[in-house]
This record gives C-alpha cells, structure tokens and sequence, in this order.
C-alpha cells in the first residue's frame, strides 16, 4: 500500500486563480437597484458601509485566533434590516451570489490544474480544504469544472474557523476515512498553508508559481504537473 493515498489542496491560489474588488462603488449601485424589486431600498454608501460594519462586527464577535464568518448571513441581516423580517434562503444566496459575480474581475482555472488533476485521480482519492465562503465557493467549482474531481471539500465558513486552525483539516481527514500520514496538503502560501497540517502531522507541498526563493523546510514545486512525480 502507498504511503500517501490523500492529496488535499488548497482551492483559490493552487487549483484556481480568482480576483475580487469589494470596493467597487457600481456594485453596491447595482446591488440598491436590485434590492428595490424587493421593497429593500439602502443607497449604495449605505448598502457599503453596512456591508462593510457587518462584516467586520461578525468577525469581532467570533472566538479564537482563526475566526471565520459567514458571509450568507451578512446578506441575509442585509435584507432583515431591510425588509423587517427575515427573509427567504433562496432570495440570501441569490444576493451573495449577485455580490460576488459583480465583484469578481476574473475566474479562471491555472492552465496545470486539470491535467494534475486528471492524473492524480486514477491513484488517489482528492479532496479540498479551503479558506472560502461556500455561497461563492461552491458554484464556482462547478462553473469551473471541478466538481468531478473531489471525494470532500472543507471549506472554512461551515466551520466558522479558517487556516491554519488544524481543525479544518482534522475535519478533512475524518471525512475521508484517512491518517495525516497518508495524506499530504498543496496549498500556494507559506504564512496560512504550513502550520495547520504540520499540527497534526500531515505532510505539506507548495506550489511557488513566481520562483521566489523559499527557505522553508517543506518541498516546493514550480508547477502542479510536477506533483505526481513528487508523490511516486
């Protein structure tokens, strides 16, 4: 039996290459318009800012030096405090969704990433653990077309915790039937990536896709297509 029979990686930054801008002043615009066919009427400063003070009122309000929130109920105290009650869960996700198609400037997978990914699927079951907010996170995977690839996928706002908590990969490893010795973690970040599987005793991999000099005491691929042949 081969050592390593998990490889979990790390979503945004590893398999996918995203950017957002929250501070774009036409979102929160068209956000107000939207809002109004549900009897919600904020100006966009308003609609911003509360955004922007909820977020941050969540997070203060969470325990625990890794803290996560969750986004879907920023929208939906967003549309409570609009509407006066609380509204439906379809109508939440269809705002945070809206939120995120308007902020999001590119989506787009790294040209390695399926065909690491096809590779890899034929010897070892493959799995997720992500700092990321599942209202986004999970149709974007679809709209990818990575969904096919992975037996379980963590992502931090379902557990209200993110990295490097070992807990979230604790979660992964149960879900997946699996040791930390027979699994190894890719992520793209040193300073979130490392300590969280090392905690438990799960091998780690970096992809550096810049070349930057990296003195960290892991293996450090240039490109995910040198991963199977890390892992043979």
């Amino acid at each position: 039996m081969k050592a390593t029979q998990v490889v979990l990686f790390d979503l945004y930054g590893t398999l996918v290459d995203v950017h957002t801008d929250e501070d774009n002043r036409e979102v929160y615009q068209t956000l107000a318009q939207f809002l109004n066919y549900y009897r919600v009427f904020f100006g966009p400063e308003e609609l911003a800012r509360f955004y922007q003070e909820k977020t941050q009122k969540d997070l203060a309000e969470c325990s625990g030096p890794y803290a996560e929130i969750d986004v879907f109920r920023v929208f939906e105290d967003i549309l409570f405090k609009g509407r006066g009650q609380m509204p439906e869960r379809a109508l939440v996700i269809w705002l945070a969704r809206l939120f995120r198609s308007l902020t999001r400037t590119h989506l787009r997978l790294f040209p390695d990433t399926i065909p690491t990914l096809d590779r890899l699927q034929a010897d070892y079951r493959l799995g997720i653990v992500s700092d990321a907010q599942w209202v986004y996170s999970e149709p974007e995977i679809r709209i990818v077309g990575l969904d096919r690839y992975f037996d379980n996928i963590i992502f931090s706002s379902r557990y209200l915790i993110r990295k490097p908590d070992p807990q979230l990969f604790v979660h992964a490893l149960k879900a997946m039937h699996c040791s930390p010795e027979q699994a190894i973690y890719v992520g793209d970040n040193s300073e979130v990536d490392l300590a969280g599987p090392q905690a438990i005793g799960m091998p780690v991999l970096l992809i550096n896709r810049q070349g930057n000099p990296l003195e960290l005491g892991v293996p450090v691929i240039q490109d995910l297509t040198q991963l199977s042949a890390f892992l043979e």
